[in-house]
């Protein structure tokens, strides 16, 4: 058996799967915050385990971790501290905790794009149908509570994660609209402009700032009162989008699926993962429908090269489960290594 861990600032999920099968034996979700660290949590899970589903926690092989925040470290000795908890927390201890087995960290989104490699055709939403599959590298954008990317060097036998903080480089605008973009975001942010302030969770409600100040459409006559009274204003932005009764947030979250599209390119631009760039996480589900409309053509606007990433694959996978299937997909690897 094998043991994979979500690990976030809200909620850690731990599960337990017989090596080989994507379906857990058994999975339990905990409140990242009610405990002082994930030694904490991996104690109170053996414990239900064994006395709730029977198992035994030293029939255990190896484990795998994706960790919201910096992992350093070489490969089975990595540290992590959480960017959103005060954890440090540390492969070598968990594997004293595991009886010495094969423990690794990554960072969530490395975990995430291991997700959506091994995810099912069926669950994969195809952007690029021009594409031709080739194998190879392969580079990984998730839009989340920041943006994400990474890409994974394939050495012939399996895929290497090489994580970044591209999320963090300069926003390019490509039309007249985007400098006006960045010229309301300068203002906003007082300077520099990346894709993860457009790109990110916060990025909806940003947009839709624009396209009213903009005036580029009609708000939804109830649109001010609905922002002022939600916890989360850019959830209201996608939900009026989605059901069409808010122009402003359908040229918002047109603006947002293009824009990613342009940054999907830049990241295979540079690393060239003919493998196939995947666009996952939650959020891309909340805006697939814009997805499929404009972000192809953010994609492949890339001049003289378009014709290259034309032969690229691009997919969407809208998981919320990638974080876990990846660490499972990893501390399987480790059992083969």
């Amino acid at each position: 058996m094998i043991l994979a861990g979500d690990i976030g600032g809200t909620r850690t999920r731990l599960a337990i799967y017989q090596v080989g099968h994507a379906m857990p034996v058994a999975e339990r979700h905990y409140a990242s915050e009610e405990h002082a660290s994930l030694n904490e949590i991996l104690a109170v899970f053996r414990r239900e385990v064994e006395a709730r589903d029977g198992l035994d926690w030293q029939n255990l092989n190896a484990a795998a971790f994706g960790v919201a925040g910096p992992v350093a470290g070489r490969p089975g000795e990595e540290v992590a501290r959480t960017t959103n908890l005060p954890w440090t927390v540390s492969a070598a201890e968990i594997r004293e905790d595991l009886a010495g087995v094969p423990v690794r960290l990554v960072n969530d989104l490395v975990a995430v794009g291991m997700g959506a490699m091994a995810s099912p055709v069926r669950d994969r939403e195809a952007l690029n149908p021009e594409a031709r599959f080739e194998g190879g590298h392969t580079a990984v954008i998730a839009p989340g509570t920041g943006l994400g990317e990474a890409v994974f060097f394939h050495d012939g036998h399996r895929f290497l994660p090489m994580p970044s903080e591209g999320g963090h480089c300069d926003f390019a605008p490509n039309d007249a609209r985007e400098d006006e973009l960045l010229a309301f975001m300068r203002r906003r942010y007082h300077g520099h402009v990346s894709y993860e302030r457009l790109l990110s969770g916060d990025g909806f409600a940003a947009l839709y700032a624009f396209t009213r100040e903009q005036a580029l459409g009609r708000p939804a006559p109830d649109a001010d009162r609905r922002l002022a009274e939600a916890p989360d204003r850019n959830a209201v932005v996608t939900q009026m989008a989605g059901a069409g009764e808010d122009e402003c947030a359908v040229i918002a979250c047109r603006l947002f699926a293009r824009i990613l599209g342009a940054e999907a390119g830049n990241l295979a631009l540079k690393t060239l993962p003919f493998g196939g760039v995947f666009i996952a996480g939650g959020i891309a589900g909340h805006v697939l429908p814009f997805l499929r409309e404009e972000t192809l053509d953010g994609f492949l606007d890339k001049g003289r090269f378009g014709d290259l990433l034309a032969r690229m694959p691009l997919w969407v996978v809208a998981g919320v489960d990638l974080g876990l299937a990846g660490a499972r997909e990893l501390a399987e690897q480790e059992l083969q290594a």
